[in-house]
């Protein structure tokens, strides 16, 4: 599990707890030291709680699937750099 994902389960359980944005906050930077979410992250998944999400999981976003990257590719990519070191990321694409 994700650091992030760790943080926003602390979240929902401040949530649960009936503890304030701001609350919350102090717990996390006591929890979380300098890898804490800032103040506005906190707040900016506070309220979505606070409106009845129950999901600490991202929602889905556009952009490249994550099965571009599998080890078919990964292994092809390796025995291509291991023929010539000196290529660059374009002669490799």
């Amino acid at each position: 599990m994700c650091e992030n994902t760790d943080q926003l389960i602390c979240i929902k359980f401040c949530f649960k707890l009936g503890k304030t944005g701001a609350e919350t906050y102090e717990m996390m930077k006591t929890a979380f030291g300098d890898e804490a979410m800032s103040r506005a992250r906190v707040f900016e998944w506070f309220r979505p709680f606070k409106e009845g999400r129950q999901s600490v999981d991202s929602d889905p976003r556009s952009g490249r699937p994550s099965t571009s990257r599998n080890e078919d590719k990964i292994a092809q990519v390796k025995a291509v750099v291991g023929s010539d070191r000196r290529l660059t990321v374009r002669e490799i694409i």
